[in-house]
């Protein structure tokens, strides 16, 4: 066995040295040094889909696409979960003008990573998530599903500022979807730098979507972080509650901007009216408690303070 073992060190140890030389020649262009190396190198280890795929490159380079293309078939056939084997496939498919192969095999390196990503967020792993995923960015920029996905890894670990950059970067992509905008609509006390950017990607969302709700909420709630404009918010989120009634966050914000116009007892209809919607929101009853001393509702403020005293306690419990 021991013999056996040096062979094998052996044939590892001359495939990484003529593996990389290979690559160092192919990035200098020097094919020949490129292509005899890195056919060494796929004699040494014919089953390694790194090399193969540098070999597709290389023939490519030589004009030889039939050995180009058969080089990229053994590559994609021995590495379809490598992430380096579907880089480069991606690449030698983008250049040779095969669009079709490359959107497959970049949306399976996508599945790849994500599905990779995924178990470690549903079981609130962040950190590792993170790993996998800034590679995955890296790696294969403009995919929205995976600059979502390290958004929320990191919403998850509290890095707020990075998490708001790739909810842009998302939105930037695809601003059709509305999961990024949500997502920013709840850290927007976290992010003062990014404000200015978000109010206008949130007023862009809400010009393209007129019949949504939520696209006046997202941008009057960007106007009330920011303490801009109360009464263009109010009138975004009359419009948001004039389509969507049943939304506990809409009218919870009207109240937060009724309160700093000081029209506190429409603030505390407003904040009644989302305690009814979301009754177990701790939020909500403090701020309909201080709106009901502010109108000489004492009793009924007690009341709410005792709701919001007993929820908080039972969050904590949870945690």
């Amino acid at each position: 066995m021991f013999p056996v073992l040096l062979l094998l060190f052996a044939a590892s140890s001359s495939f990484d040295e003529a593996f990389r030389a290979g690559l160092t020649a192919l990035q200098r262009g020097d094919l020949a040094e490129a292509r005899t190396n890195l056919e060494a190198a796929s004699k040494m280890l014919p089953r390694d889909g790194r090399v193969w795929v540098a070999l597709s490159q290389t023939y490519w380079r030589l004009h030889k696409d039939r050995d180009a293309d058969d080089a990229a078939s053994k590559a994609a056939a021995l590495g379809p979960e490598d992430p380096a084997v579907l880089q480069g496939l991606i690449i030698y498919y983008s250049e040779t003008n095969q669009a079709l192969k490359a959107a497959q095999t970049r949306e399976h390196a996508i599945e790849h990573y994500f599905g990779a990503a995924k178990p470690l967020l549903d079981q609130q792993k962040f950190g590792e998530a993170i790993v996998i995923l800034k590679e995955a960015v890296a790696r294969l920029p403009g995919s929205a599903q995976l600059e979502l996905a390290l958004g929320v890894s990191y919403y998850g670990v509290r890095r707020f500022d990075d998490a708001a950059d790739a909810f842009l970067r998302t939105i930037d992509i695809t601003p059709e979807a509305e999961q990024p905008y949500t997502f920013l609509g709840k850290i927007l006390d976290q992010i003062p730098s990014r404000l200015p950017q978000v109010t206008q990607r949130f007023a862009e969302y809400e010009s393209a979507h007129p019949a949504n709700a939520a696209g006046y909420l997202f941008h009057a709630k960007a106007l009330d972080a920011q303490s801009l404009e109360p009464e263009t918010a109010l009138r975004l989120l009359e419009k948001s509650i004039g389509i969507n009634d049943g939304d506990a966050s809409a009218h919870f914000e009207l109240g937060t901007v009724l309160d700093r116009l000081q029209r506190f007892t429409e603030a505390a209809a407003a904040f009644e009216r989302a305690a009814k919607l979301a009754p177990s929101a701790p939020a909500t009853h403090y701020r309909l408690a201080r709106d009901y001393d502010r109108i000489g509702k004492h009793e009924a403020a007690q009341i709410e303070r005792e709701k919001h005293a007993q929820l908080v306690k039972a969050q904590e419990a949870i945690r």
